[in-house]
């Protein structure tokens, strides 16, 4: 080698150059369980906070006024519950909560609106900006999970207890 500050130089920007173009995952999950007690099927998701951050800044209006009121319209807007017969029941805001990486946001369905033993569900969050975005839905009921892998273009799928 005629001039090792050079080498390191080029491997350094190698190393620069595939850190930027390794492909970063895009996923998010849905926990769904029965609350026998209370009624009601509790809902969680989880993003990370930059897709989140992302998908608001493209469907938001330039103006964060109320960021909460924000998400909560863009979650509405993606997920939604149906009671098997085609009527779409609305999930109640319980709320939100962030650290540094992930974002949680939590929902819940009276259980009166579900038609007994079955479900549908739309979960679309951040399919609108990934194309390789993958949402999986797990289910906890009576002590037994099922899990569900939602794409672009298959944000649907029917549930049965």
């Amino acid at each position: 080698m005629k001039n090792p500050l050079s080498l390191i130089l080029i491997m350094g920007m190698l190393m620069f150059a595939l850190h930027t173009k390794a492909h970063r995952y895009h996923f998010g999950l849905t926990e769904i369980s029965l609350n026998e007690r209370a009624q009601t099927l509790e809902i969680s998701h989880r993003f990370f906070v930059a897709d989140i951050e992302k998908a608001l800044s493209l469907s938001a209006s330039k103006t964060l006024k109320d960021a909460q009121k924000q998400m909560e319209g863009y979650v509405n807007a993606r997920f939604q519950v149906s009671d098997g017969n085609g009527d779409v029941l609305h999930p109640q805001w319980v709320g939100m909560e962030a650290d540094v990486h992930d974002i949680w946001i939590y929902q819940e369905v009276p259980l009166a609106g579900v038609r007994p033993g079955k479900f549908e569900l739309r979960q679309s969050m951040l399919m609108e900006i990934e194309q390789d975005q993958i949402n999986t839905i797990n289910v906890n009921y009576n002590g037994k999970m099922q899990s569900y892998t939602l794409k672009p273009g298959s944000s649907w799928v029917e549930i049965t207890l």
